[in-house]
This record gives C-alpha cells, sequence and structure tokens, in this order.
C-alpha cells in the first residue's frame, strides 16, 4: 500500500473518530456554567466534505476543520476561566471558532469579519459551524475579553492539544525539530528611549511651582535683556534605573534630561483666555504679568498632574503606549548587508520537519522581548515539548543564537544530537593560532606534521570522535611531498606503520560546543544543517502568507503573547489539512487516469541515508 494512502480525507475522517472520543475522554472537567445560559451553542457534527478538483473545498477550511475536529473540549479546557455565577456567556468554543475561521480564511480586521457574521447568507456558513444564531452575534470586544481572560497559557494548551491530534494522525514525529525566532512590530510607536521602565509614566518632581515662577519674575525685572519671544523650558531628571555605565564603543552614557513643558511670555492681544488666566494663577503671577499685559502661552507640556504640596506629575515623552515592547536587530529584507531595527517582539517558533512526508509542522512557540535572548528559550519550547507529548527527539537545528553551552547540555541530556551554527565570539582564527592550539575551526585536529586530520566515527559511550590522518602523506604528489618534507620527517613519523597512521580522541565534554556528535563540516552535517531553512518558512508564512504577525494589533506582551500562539494554531491547521487535501486529490487522479506522473508525486520524498539512520534510532 502506498504510504501516503493512510492521509486521504477517508482514512483522516476514520481515524479522528476515535481520537475526538479519546480527547472528550481525557478533558472531563465540567463547564460551571448550564448549558441553557449560553448565548451560544457549539455543537460537533460529522458533514459532508467535499474537495474540489482544482484544490478548493466546498465550504472553506472552515467547514473543512469542524467536520472533522471536535472542538468542545475547548469548554473543558477554560471552564476555570468562568463562574458559575453572572449573566448568560458565549460558548468558549463558539469564539475560539469565530476567531480561528477569520485568520483561516485571512480577515485581519476582526470588525470586517463581524460585518460579515451579520450578513445573512455569506456569513451563514460561519455561524452554523460556530453554533452562533443571528440574533446572538457577539462584538469585538466580546473577542478582545475573551482572549485575555483565556490568556497564553490555554491558548498555548489548545494548541498543543492539536499537536497530539496530528501526532496520532502520524503527521508529526518530533525526530526533527528546527528553532528560529521572527521579529514582529508591536502596534505603538517608539518614541526615542530604549531604557524607559515602570517609573517613566508616573514621575513626581518637587518645587517646580517656585522654580518657574522666579523664573517668570526674573525675566519680568529683566525686560529689557531678556526677548519676550524666546522659549522658556522646564527640565528634570530622568529616573531610569536601566541605563549602562558604558556602550559598545566604551563610551560614558549621561542620562538625558526630561523636559516638563516649555512657554513664553507674550504680550496679551485683546482679552487673556481663561487658560492663561489660569496657568498665571497657578504659578503665582497673575498679578504681575497683568500689570505689564502679558500672558503665558504654553508651547508643550507633559504634565498629568499637580500634587497638593507643589510638586508636579507628568509622563516621559519618550515612553511609548507599549512597555513591554523593545528593540530587535535583524538582516534587511531587502539588503542583506544591513541590519532592521523592530520595535516589537520575537515569536520563537519550533517546527517538526517531516522529511518522510514533505510537510512541516509548528509544535512549540514562546513569545519574548525583540531584544530578550532568543537563544535560551529554545529549552522553554522543549519543554512544551516533552511534558505534553511522548515523544523521542532525535535532532535539534538551530543557528549561532543557540550556540549557548545550557542548550548543549539539555538537548544532550534529552538523548537529541544538536546541530547549531557555531559562533566564534572573539576567538582567534589565524593559522598560527590554530596549529598552536592544535585543532581547526571546525575541531578537527592536526597531526604531528601539520595535516589536519580526517573523522573517523564517533564513539558513544565514551562521547568522543575519533580522527585519523589516514596517511594521507603518502598519497601526495611530489612538490606537496616535498614542502611536507621540509616541515617533518615522513620516515621519522611513529605512526607511519598504523593501519590508520595517527588518531586523535577528542572528547565532548572538554569541547562541548565545537564537538558534535556529528563532526561538523561533513557532508553528513551540511544536509542536516539544510533542514533548518524549515523553521524560516514557517516564520515566513505566518508574516507574509498568512500576514498574522504583519502589523498586529496589539499594544501589551499579554495580547501579543495570545497572538503569537494563535498564529501557531491557524499554522498547523492549514498545512496540515492543505496536505490532506493534497494527497486526496492526487489519489482520485491516479485512479481515474493511472498516469505514472501522478503516481510519481505519490512517492514519499527522498531521504538521504545519513538522516535516515538518525532518525530510526531508538
Amino acid at each position: 500500500m502506498n504510504p501516503f494512502h493512510k492521509f486521504t480525507i477517508n482514512s483522516i475522517s476514520k481515524k479522528l473518530n476515535k481520537i475526538n472520543i479519546n480527547v472528550s475522554l481525557s478533558h472531563k472537567k465540567p463547564f460551571p456554567k448550564p448549558l441553557s445560559c449560553f448565548l451560544s451553542h457549539y455543537r460537533f457534527k460529522k458533514r459532508f466534505v467535499h474537495i474540489l478538483p482544482g484544490g478548493g473545498i466546498q465550504g472553506g477550511y472552515a467547514r473543512m476543520i469542524t467536520s472533522l475536529i471536535d472542538f468542545s473540549f475547548i469548554r473543558s479546557l477554560v471552564a476555570g476561566c468562568y463562574s458559575d455565577i453572572g449573566p448568560p456567556c458565549y460558548d468558549p468554543a463558539s469564539l475560539f471558532l469565530v476567531d480561528l475561521f477569520r485568520y483561516i480564511d485571512g480577515y485581519h480586521d476582526m470588525c470586517d469579519f463581524i460585518a460579515l457574521l451579520h450578513d445573512k447568507d455569506r456569513g451563514r456558513g460561519y455561524r452554523t459551524y460556530a453554533g452562533i444564531s443571528m440574533s446572538n452575534i457577539p462584538c469585538e470586544g466580546t473577542f478582545s475579553h475573551f482572549r485575555k481572560r483565556l490568556g497564553e497559557g490555554r491558548y498555548n494548551e489548545i494548541f498543543h492539544v492539536l499537536v497530539n491530534i496530528f501526532h496520532r494522525l502520524e503527521m508529526i514525529s518530533f525526530k526533527i525539530l528546527a528553532h528560529d525566532g521572527t521579529l514582529y512590530p508591536t502596534r505603538a510607536r517608539y518614541k526615542g528611549c530604549t531604557y524607559f521602565c515602570g517609573q517613566c509614566s508616573c514621575i513626581t518632581v518637587p518645587d517646580v511651582l517656585d522654580r518657574v515662577r522666579d523664573r517668570i519674575l526674573y525675566r519680568l525685572n529683566n525686560l529689557a535683556e531678556n526677548n519676550l519671544g524666546t522659549e522658556v523650558r522646564v527640565y528634570t531628571e530622568c529616573p531610569s534605573d536601566r541605563f549602562p555605565e558604558k556602550n559598545k564603543e566604551g563610551k560614558e552614557i549621561k542620562k538625558p534630561r526630561i523636559e516638563l513643558f516649555a512657554f513664553k511670555l507674550a504680550f496679551a492681544d485683546g482679552e487673556v483666555t481663561q487658560e492663561q488666566r489660569n496657568t498665571a494663577i497657578l504659578f503665582g503671577v497673575h498679578d504681575e504679568l497683568e500689570q505689564q499685559d502679558l500672558s503665558i502661552q504654553t508651547i508643550r507640556a507633559n504634565v498629568v498632574g499637580i500634587n497638593p504640596d507643589g510638586s508636579i506629575t507628568i509622563c516621559c515623552p519618550k515612553l511609548p503606549k507599549d512597555t513591554d515592547a523593545r528593540i530587535g536587530v535583524r538582516r534587511d529584507p531587502q539588503n542583506s548587508d544591513k541590519k532592521q531595527r523592530i520595535f516589537g517582539y520575537n515569536a520563537v517558533l519550533s517546527t517538526s520537519v517531516e522529511v518522510h512526508l514533505g510537510i512541516e509542522l509548528p509544535v512549540a512557540i514562546t513569545n519574548i522581548a525583540g531584544n530578550a535572548d532568543e537563544g535560551g528559550q529554545i529549552i522553554a519550547n522543549k519543554e512544551q515539548i516533552h511534558k505534553r507529548h511522548q515523544c523521542q527527539v532525535m535532532i535539534d537545528i538551530g543557528d549561532a543564537k543557540y550556540d549557548i553551552i545550557n542548550n548543549y547540555n539539555y538537548i544532550r541530556g534529552k538523548g537529541a544530537i544538536p546541530i547549531f551554527d557555531y559562533n566564534v565570539r572573539n576567538e582567534k582564527l589565524s593559522k598560527d593560532v590554530l596549529l598552536k592550539r592544535g585543532y581547526d575551526a571546525k575541531g578537527w585536529p592536526f597531526a604531528p606534521c601539520g595535516l589536519l586530520t580526517r573523522p573517523n566515527g564517533f564513539d558513544k559511550k565514551h562521547q568522543r570522535l575519533t580522527f585519523c590522518c589516514f596517511k594521507q602523506c603518502l598519497k601526495f604528489k611530489y612538490k606537496a611531498l616535498e614542502v611536507l618534507q621540509n616541515r617533518f620527517d615522513i620516515a621519522t613519523c611513529p605512526y607511519i606503520r598504523n593501519q590508520t597512521g595517527y588518531t586523535k580522541h577528542m572528547y565532548v565534554k572538554e569541547l562541548p560546543r565545537l564537538v558534535n556528535e556529528i563532526p561538523r563540516g561533513t557532508k553528513r552535517y551540511q544536509t542536516i544543517k539544510k533542514l533548518r531553512s524549515a523553521s524560516e518558512r514557517s516564520n515566513s508564512t505566518m508574516k507574509e502568507d498568512m500576514k498574522i504577525l504583519v502589523n498586529p494589533k496589539v499594544f501589551n506582551k499579554t495580547r501579543a503573547d495570545i497572538l503569537s500562539q494563535m498564529a501557531a494554531i491557524v499554522l498547523i491547521l492549514k498545512r496540515s489539512f492543505s496536505f490532506i487535501v493534497k494527497i486526496t486529490i492526487l489519489f482520485r487522479k491516479y485512479h481515474k487516469s493511472h498516469d505514472p506522473a501522478v503516481r510519481e508525486k505519490l512517492q514519499p520524498p527522498a531521504v538521504p541515508k545519513s538522516i535516515l539512520k538518525l532518525v530510526q534510532l531508538e
């Protein structure tokens, strides 16, 4: 039987009958409110899914997803968020599915999708699949409150229930994981300060009124020396304690001064406004200004409130609305030689690469601030996987950001092999330095004659790589041999009689970052390393194709965390069901035509033997 036959719509539907029952039985916590109090009621119904010859689905992905997967488990999963008292509420499964439908079908503005739900004909399918009636359609605020009520944790639990479903369908094996993060912006504008803190929104400045009064009186007593139109600025010191003492260049960083307000004295043209009169009374100079027919014209002000003791409270003008976001740096997509700064967040996604099926599905996601340590999040993602799924990861792949000792120790402790780009940091890699230390930039040792040895296997018991010179010197041509003889007398080499020549062991515990179970620089290592692009494609799909993480409407980390989880949920559903549709159509074409070209497409992808041997080890 063709190995892809188990991924046709008929086979998947039969398997999901049993899986849905098992999921329901594992989520038995009762919802605190009775069904009679629901404003909507989702019911799982097995509907016929008609896949069109061109690859479309009658009723769309919303019909296909809700016809195959029973989402009733959401009620039990979020039961702890609700109370048994209070007014009627919408069915949590209904609200989740409506929110899911809008992302699945590309509606990025919730207002537009709600308008579609109100349409009697166009919104009928969405209302039916989610169990919402025409008379009780939720508003945008209902969805916003629902997301906040559930929080990132419960969205993550929903995501892993779906991961478990596709794991049981044998579409996810967890054998090879690729890890990568993607920066995306917050809705708030960056206003120029990187080191803001919690105090910046409420700074109390004492004795401001007296200081300003003295400055105004000084100007009034010296009108001949001062231009009335000049701007007067009042500053205070920045209270943030996040400023480093020195920057990367070693120069001292001075804290900026914060402008409280700016004003100028000018002649009162006609009647003084009530605002100008109140300002003059506040500073205690009303009578003095009235005698000289002058007024205070406010130019800028960051004052939030005035306290009874004469102090004022201000909000720093450089404080963005989103105080959780930070600046992250990445390569400019338009110019790889330049760096691009993104004020926002970083979604770190782990993707299971199924080389034998040709699909890549997300299995874990963590959201952090833009400038946070992305490399350390691989442990958080792997903890999600090992906590919720019975699996054995064989290979973890990542770029140089993940080249951290803790990551190597954790991954090897779980029985997997780390494949991370080596971050040379401040190491000197000149030829003389490499010869002196005894091994090159890839961790391959040099023989006493100066020739570079070659890998000769990994000893799992002793956790060491074996390198041998294989008597390369005997295979050199005349000129190369002459150059070598000038440096080293081959005749006196004590290893020339050995079958493999000079032998050297490189232990993982001595160089845990550089020495790898699969030697760096080998063809096998490079073949596995290429699979890292799977994580980049997953991130690109969430941003460029589904556009969920392109300028999202989030103003804090709580909302950003939820959005990243939702993006992973949409990604796994869209990719997995697209794969089912593709396989189903190919089988239908082949049964009708027996075309050899179609049969060729139904053959599993060719997997390199070097990878196949690794992922089959149990």
